[in-house]
C-alpha cells in the first residue's frame, strides 16, 4: 500500500508520517520515518496494536468506531508530543480495491520552539470546532474549546507546581469550579506513583479519583512554554490510559499465577519465600514448605485425557485452597506438583496435623467429574522447616522435593 514511490516522498518532503491500521488497531503498513516517534526499545512491527506504541489512541474506540460507519470524516488532535517533537495527528479511512477499510494517520510535525503554545493550541481548537459546529449556530468560541477538549484534561503549573489555569475537561472531572483548583497544588488533585512529588517535577504517570471514587490513571505531557524572559510554566497534558493500567494489572497477574488453576506460581512462591527468610533472620522464626504430589496422576491423563487431567489439578487447587489458612500460600509449581507454604506454626505437632488433615480431606473429596467417572485423589507429601533444616530457599525446596519423593515410593 506504502510500498509506492510517491507517498513517501510526500512523507519526506511535507515532515509528514504515515501508519494504516485495521478495525482491530493492528498495523498494516507504515512509513519508516514514523519511528523517529518511537523509542529505543520498542519495535513497530506489522500486525502488532498501535496502542502499544502510540497512547494517543486509547480511549478513541468510540471516536473511530463513528469514523468507520462514517458518523464522521476525520480526526484531529493537535499539538502532542513525543520525543520532543510536537506534532498533529489527523486520522481518516479509505477502503482499498478490494473494499477493505482502514483508518489511515497522518503525524504532521509542529515547529517545538513555541513561546505561546497555549494560544496556539486554543486557536487551533476553537478553529476547528468553528467549522464542525458553524451549521448549529453556535456562538460561544469558548465553548468550542471546551467540546474538543472534553476528553483532553490540561492544567498549567508554575515553577513550583501550583495550578495557574484549568480546562474544562479537568474541572468536570473533579466536580469543581476553577476558583478550587487554581492557587493549590497539583498534587492535591493528581497523585505520582512516586512517594513524593517535587515542586518542579511531574511523574508521566498520574492518579487521580473521579466522581464515582474509581481511580483514573493519566500519561501526563509535561510542556515547558516561557510566557516572558523573566516567568515560566509548564502546561501538563493528561491521557486515560486507565485500559492500559488494566491490561498491565492482568499481566501482573498472569505472570505471578498459574493459568490453569489460578494458583500462585513458582515465581510468586519464590519471591513470599525470599522475602520471609529476610524477614526471619534475625528473629529464626520457623516457617515450612510442603510439598504436595499427586498420586497416579500420569495413569489419569493417559486413560481420560488431558481434558479430565486439568479438571482434576484444578479440584486439587480447590481442595488445599480450603484446608489452609488465610496467611498460607498454596502454589502450583508445574504438572501435579503443589507447594504450601505455612508462613508460621506453633509447633511442629500442629504441622503434622495439619498434614494428616490434608491427607484425609483428599479421601474424602474425589473428583465428581460426570455420572459416570469419579477419580479418587490420594497425596505424598514432604516437609521441609525453616531454619531446622536450611536456611536458602534452595535447599529448603531441595529438601522437601526429596521427602515427598521418598513417600511417594512408599506409597506407590
Amino acid at each position: 500500500m506504502i510500498e509506492s514511490l510517491i507517498l513517501p516522498i510526500i512523507c519526506n518532503k511535507y515532515n509528514i508520517s504515515c501508519v494504516l491500521f485495521k478495525k482491530d488497531f493492528k498495523i498494516v503498513e507504515f512509513t519508516d520515518n514514523l519511528k523517529d516517534f518511537i523509542s529505543v526499545s520498542d519495535e513497530l512491527a506489522l500486525d502488532k496494536d498501535i496502542r502499544d506504541f502510540f497512547w494517543e489512541f486509547i480511549g478513541l474506540e468510540e471516536k473511530l468506531d463513528d469514523l468507520y460507519n462514517n458518523k464522521k470524516k476525520y480526526l484531529h488532535i493537535p499539538m502532542l508530543l513525543k520525543k520532543d517533537i510536537f506534532y498533529d495527528i489527523n486520522i481518516e479511512t479509505f477502503s482499498a480495491k478490494n473494499n477493505e477499510k482502514f483508518f489511515i494517520v497522518m503525524f504532521t510535525r509542529q515547529s517545538s520552539n513555541s513561546l505561546t503554545y497555549s494560544k496556539t493550541i486554543q486557536n487551533i481548537n476553537q478553529e476547528n470546532l468553528k467549522y464542525e459546529y458553524e451549521k448549529q449556530d453556535i456562538q460561544n468560541n469558548q465553548i468550542y474549546f471546551n467540546l474538543i477538549n472534553q476528553k483532553l484534561i490540561s492544567f498549567h503549573i508554575d515553577v513550583k507546581g501550583i495550578i495557574t489555569d484549568v480546562n474544562m475537561a479537568c474541572l468536570v472531572f473533579f466536580g469543581l469550579e476553577e476558583t478550587d483548583m487554581v492557587g493549590e497544588h497539583f498534587s492535591k488533585f493528581f497523585f505520582s506513583r512516586e512517594i513524593k512529588i517535587s515542586f518542579c517535577e511531574v511523574s508521566n504517570i498520574l492518579r487521580a479519583v473521579n466522581l464515582e471514587g474509581i481511580d483514573i490513571f493519566f500519561h501526563a505531557d509535561v510542556i515547558p512554554i516561557r510566557l516572558d524572559k523573566n516567568k515560566s510554566e509548564n502546561i501538563v497534558i493528561c491521557q486515560d490510559i486507565t485500559h492500559l493500567k488494566k491490561i498491565e494489572s492482568e499481566l501482573e497477574y498472569a505472570v505471578n499465577h498459574d493459568s490453569l488453576t489460578g494458583l500462585p506460581n513458582r515465581l510468586m512462591l519464590t519471591k513470599k519465600i525470599e522475602q520471609l527468610i529476610l524477614k526471619n533472620k534475625a528473629t529464626k522464626k520457623s516457617f515450612a514448605l510442603c510439598f504436595v504430589d499427586l498420586n497416579k496422576f500420569k495413569n489419569v491423563n493417559d486413560e481420560y485425557g488431558h481434558h479430565v487431567g486439568d479438571m482434576l489439578l484444578k479440584h486439587v487447587g480447590d481442595v488445599l485452597s480450603k484446608v489452609i489458612r488465610e496467611e498460607d500460600t498454596i502454589a502450583r509449581l508445574g504438572g501435579d506438583e503443589f507447594v504450601i507454604l505455612f508462613e508460621e506454626f506453633e509447633s511442629e505437632e500442629y504441622l503434622d496435623k495439619t498434614l494428616k488433615r490434608i491427607e484425609e480431606i483428599s479421601k474424602k473429596t474425589p473428583l465428581l467429574y460426570n455420572e459416570n467417572l469419579t477419580i479418587p485423589l490420594t497425596f505424598s507429601l514432604g516437609v521441609s522447616i525453616y531454619p531446622k533444616d536450611a536456611e536458602d530457599m534452595e535447599t529448603l525446596l531441595n529438601i522437601a522435593d526429596e521427602k515427598m519423593y521418598k513417600n511417594k515410593g512408599i506409597r506407590i
